[in-house]
């Protein structure tokens, strides 16, 4: 059954609470060889994500395909290794089982990877916006952003200002990342002045340089 090979240390113990909660539903035996897999996928999706994606697949099997959980690693792994058609049916499939609008952005994006930034923009419809989590609520909205730009709506970015987060900093991580794209808005417009401010409002918040913004400052 088992004939990917999970690594030994591996237990399938160190999955969080809630994913536990719902691979009870399984039995005894298919849980535990579905969690090791999952596990395992979780610590190759950085470095080897193809892998990662094997794993997910793995875990994927009878009534586990059933749970929200399982669809969505599938999904996120073949989001990681741009297989942007397997990453949109997987993500929709989970989003559709447990009702959570947590994989918006990634959906989003698919759709967008896809040529289709018309239904990229269109999950920006979808119901329960408000429960996201806010960081990928931003994530959301930067790549509704970018669909709109890909539609010819050269001043879409102009609209992220109106997240309410934008001026209080927090998250500040999207939040540097809102601020940025805002900024390049303003550039590609013209307005190199008020683009400056924003560059400069988004460094403060990016340190490390994240976005970019640095090597737009005027010194």
């Amino acid at each position: 059954m088992d004939e990917l090979k999970v690594p030994d240390e591996i237990t399938g113990k160190e999955l969080a609470p809630e994913i536990k909660a719902e691979l009870r539903t399984l039995p005894e035996g298919l849980a535990l060889f579905v969690s090791r897999h999952l596990v395992a996928a979780g610590e190759f999706l950085d470095r080897d994500p193809q892998l990662a994606l094997e794993h997910a697949k793995a875990a994927n099997v009878a009534a586990a395909s059933r749970l929200a959980i399982i669809r969505e690693a599938v999904g996120v792994a073949a989001y990681r290794v741009e297989d942007y058609k397997l990453a949109l049916s997987e993500l929709r499939t989970a989003r559709r089982i447990s009702g959570r609008p947590d994989s918006l952005a990634m959906i989003a994006d698919c759709e967008r990877a896809l040529g289709r930034p018309e239904k990229s923009v269109e999950c920006g419809n979808e119901k329960d916006l408000h429960k996201m989590d806010r960081s990928d609520y931003h994530e959301l909205m930067l790549v509704i952003a970018g669909a709109r730009e890909d539609l010819g709506q050269e001043d879409a970015g102009l609209a992220l200002a109106k997240i309410p987060e934008f001026n209080t900093g927090k998250p500040a991580e999207s939040v540097a990342r809102l601020r940025y794209v805002y900024a390049k808005t303003l550039k590609s417009l013209g307005r190199e002045d008020e683009s400056q401010t924003w560059f400069q409002k988004a460094h403060e918040l990016d340190p490390q340089d994240l976005t970019g913004a640095k090597e737009y400052l005027v010194k």
